[in-house]
C-alpha cells in the first residue's frame, strides 16, 4: 500500500487480492491469485481515480517543472513557462486542477490549485524539493497499476 499526504495532496494506492480455485481439463486443482490495484490521487476534492491519462499528465507536468528548474540559465530572472489544467466536468460541479510555475524574488515554485465551479477550493506553492517528493509518490502509485485480468472460457 502507498499512502502519501502532503499539504492537502494525497496519493493512495491499494491492492485487493482475490483467490480462485480452478480445475483444468485433466481434473487438477489450480490456484489463481488476481490482484486488483486502485490508485487515487486527491488534490483537495479534485480526485483522480485509476485514470492513467490524468495521472500521466500530472506526473509529466511535475517532471517538466523539475527539468526546467534544473536546466534554466543561472540568470535569476529566467522564467519557467509552464501552465497546465485538467478539468472534470460534472453536471453539478465543474472542477479544474491548475499547475503553474511561479517566480518570486528569484525563487521558482509550482503553484497547484483547484477551482470548484470557478471558486478557489485549495492552493499550495511547492518548492523544488517538494515537487520531487510528489513526483516520486505519484510515480510509485502509477507503477503499481496493473491491467484488468480477463478470463476467457473455450
Amino acid at each position: 500500500m502507498v499512502d502519501f499526504e502532503f499539504k492537502g495532496i494525497r496519493v493512495n494506492a491499494t491492492a485487493e487480492i482475490t483467490w480462485r480455485e480452478l480445475k483444468d481439463s485433466g481434473g487438477h486443482h489450480l490456484n489463481r491469485f488476481d490482484r486488483n490495484t486502485s490508485v487515487k490521487v486527491s488534490f483537495w476534492d479534485f480526485v483522480i481515480f485509476n485514470d492513467l491519462f490524468e495521472l500521466a499528465t500530472v506526473k509529466s507536468t511535475l517532471s517538466y517543472f523539475m527539468q526546467a528548474y534544473w536546466k534554466r540559465s543561472s540568470k535569476a530572472g529566467s522564467k519557467i513557462e509552464l501552465a497546465m489544467a485538467l478539468f472534470h466536468d460534472d453536471d453539478f460541479n465543474p472542477q479544474a486542477l491548475n499547475m503553474i510555475a511561479k517566480q518570486k524574488n528569484g525563487i521558482q515554485s509550482l503553484e497547484i490549485s483547484v477551482a470548484d465551479n470557478g471558486m478557489p477550493a485549495g492552493e499550495v506553492y511547492l518548492s523544488a524539493q517538494e515537487v520531487i517528493m510528489l513526483d516520486i509518490a505519484i510515480g510509485k502509485a502509477i507503477n503499481l497499476l496493473s491491467p484488468e485480468t480477463v478470463y476467457l472460457q473455450y
